[in-house]
């Protein structure tokens, strides 16, 4: 099986759930979403794209170097466009813990072989057009990035259409420095105190900044 593959590499989960995690990330390349603030333009934009098709069993291989880490995130650009291989992967690794990062436009056909999907639904601020959450199950939650105070009446319109529970969801700001992910904190966490729902921070820029994988 051949896939498209961007990079894989060793660090901890910066984002949601795992938040501080050690683990292995494996990123798929290409995306069929185009959001303007994305960090990981390399993984699908013309201009900047090194993806490669690779073997799966180069992936496996890669992935079985990390001998101490039975904890993988795929990610992408957008991995839910390749379901048949985190299928194989889950095939390879039976007993390792795997995480999904999705926009949540894709239906689900490899639920049984995910632990976690983190569904990461664009709001208007990226760029994109409104797009229907097809990834929905009781393996998901529900992470939206925010720009500015004027976002929380979209998302309150997506969690009440989808009828997502408040305890599965996750606010995170959007910024590729300290000083923008900072600055946003205090209006953020407010309103995740008030609505019950998950502050989550991007402890990848906090450590690193807006730096490649370490």
């Amino acid at each position: 099986m051949k896939i498209i593959l961007n990079e894989i590499f060793y660090s901890i989960q910066g984002e949601g759930l795992n938040i501080g995690t050690p683990s292995v990330f494996v990123r798929f390349g290409n995306c069929n979403l185009k959001c303007v603030w994305c960090d990981t333009k390399y993984s699908w934009h013309k201009n900047f794209c090194d993806n490669k098709e690779v073997d799966i069993k180069k992936v496996f291989r890669e992935i079985r170097s990390f001998k101490k880490c039975k904890h993988l995130v795929i990610t992408g650009g957008e991995p839910m466009l390749q379901q048949e291989a985190i299928k194989a992967i889950r095939r390879e690794f039976p007993s390792h813990y795997i995480e999904v990062e999705t926009n949540g436009s894709q239906p689900v056909n490899c639920l049984n072989e995910v632990d976690l999907f983190t569904v990461s639904y664009k709001l208007k601020n990226s760029g994109n057009l409104t797009y229907p959450l097809k990834t929905i199950n009781k393996r998901c939650v529900y992470k939206f990035t925010v720009t500015k105070k004027a976002d929380f009446k979209e998302i309150e319109q997506v969690i009440k259409k989808y009828k997502l529970p408040g305890e599965k969801v996750f606010l995170m700001p959007e910024g590729v420095t300290r000083r923008k992910i900072v600055e946003k904190e205090p209006f953020i966490v407010s309103y995740c105190l008030l609505k019950g729902y998950k502050y989550t921070t991007r402890l990848q820029i906090l450590l690193w900044g807006n730096r490649r994988a370490i």
